[in-house]
């Protein structure tokens, strides 16, 4: 069984996105052996209770969390981290295999203390996995939503982006023109969609480009196999997918939870490509405030 999520509960019409994007989150940089990574805070005020740490997708960045994250934050410390060579986060000379699972204990280990319910989207749940591996002890669960899994038959996903080379552009306008998904899907929110783009990209004395390091490693080849890491995870693990991703489809989610030892799903978002927070904000924001909620019943 598949349970959807029911997609309204307690969310405001879209026009409540013009007052999130006012309410952003406080920008705030640790260094770790001379790098800096950055992160978004939002309810610092929220000093008792679980910290909730939001993990973007591959060459993605930490404002992709800010239509959830303002709402999230009415009831948690929100904490939305830069992935090493992403957002504006420090690039690095070289990425380790798990440099990102890395940049997630660091963070928690320098900024939280506690153990997290870590929230990943695609690569970032991923991520947050292998993290949760390695130090289960700054872990109280996670929810990974549409992250790609790499199984023994099942087939990889391309990655499409151009990274030979570092583009340049004339201005911000021209830039963020060119900004697209991968993968690239229907029904996106235009003004989701604007307001990541203008925080994806930076001036430099040769122009406007990506924030992302084109160094970054590509594809998912290198993955290490879900039948592998996924039973190795001892936390709780909801399993989230979106109904029309190419990225993860049900039967995939499935076998995630089946493997998990604590897994728990999956749960579809109604409607929902990959980027589900660009096409169905408050189908996630529900789901992820009913998934909390659950979670707290059975805690």
């Amino acid at each position: 069984m598949t349970p959807d999520i029911e997609a309204t509960a307690g969310i405001k019409a879209l026009p409540w996105l013009a007052s999130i994007f006012q309410a952003a989150g406080q920008s705030h940089f640790v260094e770790v052996e001379g790098r800096r990574l950055h992160y978004l805070e939002w309810g610092a005020q929220h000093t008792t209770g679980p910290v909730l740490l939001l993990v973007h997708g591959l060459r993605a960045h930490a404002r992709w969390w800010d239509c959830i994250a303002p709402l999230l934050a009415e009831r948690f410390r929100v904490l939305a981290l830069d992935l090493s060579g992403m957002g504006d986060s420090d690039h690095r000379d070289v990425y380790p295999a798990q440099f990102a699972s890395m940049d997630i204990v660091d963070l928690i280990e320098r900024r939280v203390g506690s153990p997290v319910i870590g929230i990943g989207h695609s690569f970032g749940g991923s991520r947050l996995l292998r993290a949760c591996v390695n130090r289960p002890d700054l872990f109280q669960r996670l929810i990974i939503c549409d992250s790609f899994i790499l199984f023994k038959g099942v087939d990889i996903p391309p990655d499409t982006a151009s990274t030979a080379s570092r583009r340049y552009y004339p201005d911000q306008r021209s830039a963020i023109s060119r900004y697209r998904l991968m993968p690239e899907q229907p029904g996106v929110n235009a003004d989701i969609l604007q307001h990541i783009a203008c925080h994806s990209v930076r001036e430099t004395s040769e122009g406007w480009c990506w924030k992302f390091d084109i160094g970054l490693p590509r594809g998912v080849r290198h993955e290490e196999w879900g039948e592998n890491l996924l039973p190795q995870v001892r936390r709780p693990v909801d399993v989230v997918f979106g109904e029309c991703s190419v990225i993860v489809d049900q039967a995939l989610a499935s076998r995630a939870v089946e493997l998990l030892p604590f897994g728990r799903g999956p749960y579809r978002v109604a409607d929902a490509h990959h980027h589900m927070m660009i096409d169905q904000p408050e189908a996630m924001l529900a789901t992820l405030r009913t998934l909390l909620s659950i979670g707290e019943s059975h805690e």
